[in-house]
């Protein structure tokens, strides 16, 4: 399985015009001595997931302009291109309810979009775009309590060899505990991603750490944890990127509040 991730641009030739497409995302970017031209463009949402791997292109389709124009210093190490997850929380909706029986679980797999980021040798974010548009979603009990976030809506399947791989999302295992006497019914959830890394198998492509949810419908008490790592199933699994939100405890509580929406 190709990757997206730790692209190495030490070889792009000056004054030449590259591209990415991934998702829904044309990505372009140009050397120029010691600065970096880019910009971007989208796809309709319609249209199948690309998956292209950078390459040279003759010239930035007509109508483009250049969006950045990056400049580093000469010493400055060769920057790449990677990826990372969502800036933001999101707001899972399964396409089906799904309803669990008392002191009972359930693993569900959801995949979330993608972030393109063009970062700097020492690891520097210049640059980053998500491979699809999000929907902006609020999550919260009323219009003053609550958390702006993204929003998508997953098949969830509950059985491991039924999941689907693309290469501009990452795979979350969600372990759902009703820890209460009444069934559990759950139309979303809040995952939150920013507080969470990002690993990669050649095998499976991208996954998150699998985050358990332990909620009692009776008293509405929910807690929240994350794994450390990605599902045992996956084997051997290399970390593409760190959690872009260090405070895990506050960030888990935040999504403890709202769960439920």
């Amino acid at each position: 399985m190709a990757c997206f991730h730790d692209i190495n641009l030490g070889a792009l030739l000056d004054h030449y015009w590259y591209e990415i497409q991934l998702g829904d995302l044309f990505f372009f970017i140009m050397k120029k001595g010691d600065a970096y031209w880019s910009t971007n463009a989208y796809q309709g949402a319609i249209e199948p997931p690309m998956k292209q791997p950078l390459k040279l292109i003759n010239a930035l389709p007509n109508g483009m302009e250049v969006k950045e124009k990056i400049y580093l210093r000469e010493d400055a190490d060769t920057p790449l291109v990677s990826l990372q997850l969502a800036d933001k929380p999101y707001q899972v909706n399964p396409a089906a309810e799904v309803k669990i029986e008392p002191k009972s679980r359930l693993v569900l797999y959801v995949s979330t979009p993608l972030w393109l980021q063009f970062k700097s040798g020492d690891g520097k974010v210049l640059v980053e775009y998500p491979t699809v548009v999000p929907r902006l979603s609020w999550v919260g009990t009323n219009t003053t309590e609550g958390s702006l976030c993204y929003s998508t809506k997953t098949s969830a399947p509950s059985i491991f060899s039924e999941v689907k791989h693309y290469k501009h999302r990452a795979l979350t295992a969600l372990e759902l505990i009703n820890d209460g006497d009444k069934l559990l019914t759950i139309d979303r959830l809040s995952l939150p991603l920013n507080i969470l890394g990002l690993y990669y198998t050649a095998n499976s492509g991208y996954w998150t750490e699998s985050v358990r949810y332990r909620i009692n419908p009776d008293t509405g008490d929910t807690t929240v944890v994350s794994a450390q790592r990605p599902p045992e199933e996956l084997g051997d699994v290399t970390i593409i990127a760190k959690a872009r939100t260090a405070n895990k405890t506050s960030r888990f509580r935040t999504a403890m509040n709202l769960i439920m929406g």
